[in-house]
């Protein structure tokens, strides 16, 4: 599966977040990094100003905020099917983290 990229995490909001809040975050993250472009321009901030302005692209609008969910409610539904454990430690992790059920 192609890497998802997290935009509610690129702009730092939750999922459930209002729209107006999504915005907010947007305008002052955009703000913040486009005045230290100006003073110092890296293609590393420049990507990430990138990723912001996807990200709000995205997330602004209602019709693709609402696609994006979907697919990201199956990434996520598609992660836990696969996961498997790599360690004997991430095993007993798993193991200890679901709930005692006495039969």
């Amino acid at each position: 599966m192609a890497k998802f990229k997290d935009y509610y995490a690129v702009l730092g909001v939750s999922p459930r977040s209002h729209a107006r809040i999504i915005e907010e975050k947007y305008w002052e993250r955009a703000h913040e990094l486009h005045h230290v472009l100006h003073v110092e321009p890296t293609k590393k901030l420049q990507k990430k100003l990138t990723q912001i302005n996807e990200a709000y692209e995205v997330l602004g609008s209602p019709h693709r905020r609402s696609a994006y969910d979907r697919k990201l409610a199956d990434v996520i539904e598609y992660r836990a099917a696969t996961h498997r454990p790599t360690t004997f430690f991430q095993s007993f992790v798993m193991v200890l983290s679901k709930p005692f059920r006495p039969d």
